[in-house]
């Protein structure tokens, strides 16, 4: 009895350091900013959470949500590597991926997320991203999110709406 006891607790405190250390660090993570104390908190949602603290690697699975003052993704799975100092070093998501930030939206089969450059690379079932009236559809992009900028591979498409110019009323 004692031994599931402790494979309990073992785990609770697993699941309680990867959610702080992705609470601490997604907001930093997905927009490339510090994060504002008085933002409010990140969440994060799914059916399952599994943690090896050996190789610092954390599983959601199903159904997750992550939600921040600053975005929104969701998908299928999200598998986070952090560091040895409990920072995210790279999160892979995959499965109906979806990413809002303002209003840029990104959907896709499969995103990694690398800290590192804070790039998003989207790929698998036909990635569209979309900002305002406007759509990218590629094999592949990237997305700088401190830059700004993407980056499409192969089978480019770009569909931009002229900018709707409004005339003062007389």
């Amino acid at each position: 009895m004692k031994a599931i006891v402790k494979q309990i607790m073992v785990a609770s405190v697993m699941a309680v350091i990867a959610v702080s250390a992705l609470r601490a660090e997604a907001n930093e993570v997905f927009s490339g900013k510090k994060r504002n104390p008085n933002a409010g908190p990140t969440v994060i949602t799914s059916d399952k959470l599994e943690f090896d603290y050996k190789e610092f690697i954390a599983l959601f699975d199903g159904h997750v949500v992550v939600t921040d003052p600053e975005f929104t993704m969701k998908a299928d799975k999200m598998l986070v590597f952090f560091e040895n100092t409990n920072d995210v070093k790279r999160v892979d998501a995959v499965g109906n991926v979806f990413l809002r930030s303002g209003d840029m939206t990104a959907v896709c089969g499969k995103a990694t997320y690398t800290s590192k450059n804070a790039q998003v690379l989207i790929q698998n079932d036909d990635p569209v991203v979309t900002k305002g009236d406007n759509r990218i559809t590629g094999e592949k992009m990237s997305i700088w999110l401190k830059e700004q900028r993407v980056v499409v591979e192969t089978g480019v498409r770009l569909e931009a709406q002229p900018a709707m110019i409004k005339t003062p009323n007389k």
